[in-house]
């Protein structure tokens, strides 16, 4: 039986299991030792504890959903990369699982952790480099570790000891659909490297035109002041390049000192002067005649056409009332 000891302190163990299976543990209490209490219960090569310890099983065991327990797995194996990388999601996808079955099945704490260390080593064998062994490989280092389950008087234990043959036997059906049906597609991903496809498209730019007559110059609401300055503001002209355009614009500006641009207006004052000359205010007059004539002409005609329809509209009248005093 366990006792404790020291209220108020870590418990001590002093349970030592007797004879193999399940029920050399069915008096201890998983989810109220430490780890070092859970370790020092198991024989040294008992596969217990070796990748996940005690506290890691029940943290996991409380976990709601499989998402969580992915997440925790991951921290607890330092898979950080598996969202990105191909081989770490496959090997997470397949510790989470297998987690999951165990807990399915009713596997406590111990049973739970020496499962999940079988499964890590088969993975370990097929993907580590100084390893790489062959299915046939693999599956005989399996069969070692069920060494001793079921039997009483055996002295090989392959570390597995804790476990009843049914739940053995269910390990070997689980990892032979699992593991094993699927070997070489483990094999392959971590020992085949993958031709690596770069996939690029090739993008057309259009830069907008240099503000500057026909185009106006662009808004700059929209772009960060950085960018405006950088790329679109023109350059800030130099102190030479504003006295040579100084210089230039001098040289084009008309010279109106001298009095050229009165002389200028001096000659068309002259040209009108020549021109009216010989005319005398007959020729005026008669000229004002005739434009006269020709634009009043066809208002008369127009007035006159509208003082007869007006006329004509009057008498019907009339004729209309005449009609109605005789009647």
């Amino acid at each position: 039986m366990a006792s404790k000891k020291g209220k108020g302190k870590t418990s001590q163990i002093s349970i030592q299991p007797t004879g193999k299976g399940p029920e050399a543990y069915k008096d201890v209490d998983w989810k109220t030792i430490t780890d070092d209490e859970a370790k020092a219960l198991e024989k040294d090569d008992s596969l217990a504890w070796k990748v996940l310890t005690n506290t890691q099983v029940q943290d996991l065991m409380g976990l709601p959903n499989v998402e969580e327990v992915e997440k925790k797995i991951a921290q607890i194996l330092q898979l950080t990369n598996y969202a990105i990388d191909l081989k770490e999601a496959t090997l997470l996808d397949y510790y989470v699982s297998a987690f999951w079955w165990a807990k399915e099945e009713g596997f406590d704490a111990q049973q739970t952790s020496g499962f999940f260390t079988v499964v890590h080593t088969l993975m370990s064998n097929v993907k580590d480099q100084n390893y790489n062994l062959s299915a046939s490989q693999n599956l005989e280092a399996f069969r070692n570790m069920l060494v001793g389950i079921g039997t009483e008087t055996s002295e090989t234990n392959g570390g597995l000891d804790f476990l009843n043959v049914k739940q053995a036997k269910l390990i070997g059906d689980y990892l032979e659909s699992t593991l094993f049906q699927h070997y070489s597609l483990y094999y392959f991903l971590h020992h085949v490297e993958r031709e690596e496809q770069i996939m690029c498209t090739d993008l057309c730019v259009e830069v907008l035109p240099p503000a500057s007559t026909p185009y106006p110059p662009p808004l700059d609401e929209g772009l960060e002041e950085a960018v405006f300055i950088k790329h679109l503001a023109p350059p800030v002209p130099t102190e030479e390049e504003k006295e040579t355009a100084g210089d230039k614009l001098e040289e084009t500006e008309p010279q109106t000192g001298d009095g050229s641009g009165d002389n200028a207006q001096e000659n068309d004052a002259d040209v009108a002067k020549d021109i009216l000359a010989g005319v005398t205010v007959a020729e005026v007059q008669d000229v004002f005649d005739k434009v006269a004539k020709e634009m009043f002409v066809g208002l008369q005609d127009e007035i006159a056409l509208k003082l007869r329809e007006r006329e004509a509209d009057i008498i019907t009248r009339i004729n209309r009332i005449h009609k109605i005093a005789e009647t």
